[in-house]
């Protein structure tokens, strides 16, 4: 399950969540080898779920390890940033591969890049994962050249990667006093989501920052922010800085 496909005849990459109605329904009764899943090369499927949710599929019958399938709220999640990042101005994509220069394997969910040049990776995780894996696939990231932006769910995601920290750092805050909850390398923006099979249909809301630091704002402008390097690392924590309007809650 994804939201890219190839064209077979002309390699053109395809989008579930972009392609226009007509294109849409020619796609669904396309015959089989006409679209291709990225990565598999195996002949794709379009499909839309019983929420009229676009996406595609391998046919039946793959012989290797699919893809981890993603899930109803992380798949309209990702396409909301990236049409953000494209009402920005930004070029944007989804599903985007790369490869460390090592040759660890990455895909992310988002790739887009500042007007500098950097390349930027925003990274979805709405599902637990140890500490060790986020620093991992970040470091991953930092070694490919590209900046990372961690949008997590708030429940349990986030909250346990900072109680996660905060045990790492237990013997700091006996000697020191001081609470650390973030580290510098993961640079997270918390959502707050019913679960991973529903999304709201008004624009979604999130936190940044924690304490009397807290910011909550649009997901637009939380993206247009980090895109512009509102995000500061003051330790021990994260703060949003606007240069225009420092002082803004």
């Amino acid at each position: 399950m994804g939201q890219t496909a190839i064209l077979a005849m002309t390699g053109e990459r395809l989008e579930a969540f972009s392609a226009h109605d007509e294109l849409w329904k020619w796609l669904c009764y396309a015959p089989k080898g006409t679209i291709l899943m990225p990565r598999t090369n195996w002949p794709a499927v379009a499909k839309t779920s019983m929420l009229g949710f676009r996406f595609f599929a391998h046919y039946s019958g793959y012989p290797g390890i699919k893809p981890e399938p993603e899930s109803y709220a992380h798949a309209r999640l990702k396409i909301d940033v990236v049409r953000i990042l494209r009402s920005l101005g930004y070029e944007a994509d989804v599903e985007v591969p790369g490869v460390s220069p090592t040759g660890d394997e990455w895909v992310a969910d988002v790739l887009t890049a500042t007007i500098g040049g950097t390349k930027v990776a925003f990274e979805i995780q709405l599902s637990s994962q140890h500490i060790a894996d986020f620093r991992r696939r970040t470091e991953r990231y930092r070694a490919s050249g590209v900046h990372v932006f961690w949008i997590l769910a708030e429940k349990p995601v986030a909250d346990r990667l900072h109680k996660a920290i905060l045990v790492e750092t237990a013997a700091l805050r006996r000697a020191i006093g001081v609470i650390v909850c973030d580290c510098e390398e993961i640079i997270p923006i918390n959502v707050a989501l019913p679960n991973k099979n529903q999304y709201p249909d008004d624009p979604l809301q999130v936190r940044f920052g924690r304490g009397r630091d807290i910011r909550r704002m649009p997901l637009a402008e939380a993206i247009e922010g980090l895109m512009y390097g509102y995000a500061r690392w003051d330790y021990p924590d994260w703060k949003w800085v606007n240069p225009l309007n420092p002082t803004a809650a």
